[in-house]
This record gives C-alpha cells, structure tokens and sequence, in this order.
C-alpha cells in the first residue's frame, strides 16, 4: 500500500520589498526530503501582506478553507511576520496541527502564545549580548541550553546542542512554561506547547543544516506527529 505524503503548508514570506511573496527554498527542500508535499501560504482576498488593512471574519474563513487542506504547518523566517502568521497559528492549535516556527516564525508563534492581542505587534527587541547571534554564514555560533523537562528535550535527547544562527532581535520575556530553551548568553532559543501534538518553534534555522543529526530529528519529530 502506498503511503499518502502529508501536505505541508509553509507561509509566504515577503521578498525583494513588496515586489515577491516567496516560498523560502531551504525549507521546501526540508519538506520533500522528509517525504511531505510542501504549498504556499498566501493572503486571500487581499492586495499584500499589509497589516494596514486587517482581516475580517470572511477573510480568516475563506483562509481557513485553505489551511485545512494541511496536514501541518511551517511557519519560516524572515524580516516581518504578519496576521497571517497569527491566523495559522491561532488554526493550529485550536486544531491540534503540528506546527514548526522556525527563527521570526518563533517569534510569530512567542508572541501569540503572550496572549497579547495586538494584530502584528512585534514585541521583540534588538540582541545586546555577549554573542554576535547574526552570523548567516556560519554552521555553528553558539550553545542551546535545552529544558530537561521540554518536548524539544525528549526530540533532542540532549541539554546543550550547537546551532547555527541569523537573528538581529529576540522575544524578551516569556511564561517559564513556555520556553523550552536558552542560548548560552540567556536568549530565548525554543517555544513550545506541552499540552499539543506538536506547537513548537526554534529561533536557530534547522532547514540551513539538515546534515546535522539534531536538525534531522527535528524535522522527523513533526512530520512523525502528522
């Protein structure tokens, strides 16, 4: 019997200003080489991404008709998260829709997950530490420093792990019970939902580094709970 590939919804991202909304090409290949098929996430009903011009009820329905044609979700990185990022957050874990944020997706997914119910409020605020955590051409910048009693720790099966790392800013604060870990100068580095199959986010970029056995066990945590 052949077994049916998962449909993974990855988000659009903004590319060359305003001008492209791309898939990012790191990921889609995550996506296939794990044996999923990857789709776009694009506005509907809408000119661009602009969070001048919010959605209605109407908007989030027709949406929603295409996110449940997915069987989980990505959410990538970039420069600028938007409502729709909130909109497939909010559908995934009213729905228990595995999930995977990945650097601004996890900070999409942080601020979500602070209740702050502000449409695209971005809370994080500029890195000022001893790390130089915006080094896009690096494999390995700094340590993680896994929750022991995390879901990321039992995907990982390690507390401290070496990740690559491309973010000028970062989530502040968060409840304690959320995060799952910390860079060595005390950043937060994971996000997750205990109480869900698989609502998790990462501030490093595994998609960058799949020949990396963490990476790997990564992707193959969220496709398994699809």
């Amino acid at each position: 019997m052949v077994k049916i590939k998962p449909i993974i919804g990855i988000v659009g991202r903004l590319y060359n200003g305003d001008a492209n909304i791309i898939c990012i090409e790191e990921v889609r290949r995550a996506v296939t080489k794990f044996w999923g098929i990857p789709i776009l996430i694009l506005p509907v009903d809408k000119d661009d991404l602009s969070l001048k011009n919010l959605y209605s009820e109407e908007d989030i329905k027709d949406l929603e008709n295409v996110l449940k044609k997915c069987d989980g979700f990505i959410l990538p990185g970039g420069d600028t998260w938007y409502q729709l990022d909130e909109v497939v957050i909010d559908y995934a874990i009213r729905y228990d829709k595995p999930l995977l944020a990945i650097c601004l997706g996890m900070q999409a997914l942080s601020k979500v997950l602070s209740e702050d119910e502000r449409i695209g409020y971005d809370n994080t605020i500029k890195n000022n530490t001893s790390i130089n955590h915006l080094e896009p051409n690096k494999t390995y910048v700094h340590s993680v420093i896994i929750d022991e009693d995390s879901k990321l720790y039992s995907i990982i099966g390690e507390k401290e792990i070496w990740v690559n790392s491309r973010h000028s800013y970062h989530v502040p604060s968060l409840v304690d019970g959320l995060i799952s870990a910390r860079s060595s100068d005390g950043l937060i580095e994971g996000v997750e939902l205990k109480d869900k199959k698989f609502i998790l986010g990462v501030e490093w970029h595994p998609e960058s580094n799949l020949d990396d056995k963490y990476s790997k066990k990564l992707f193959k945590a969220f496709f398994d709970k699809l």
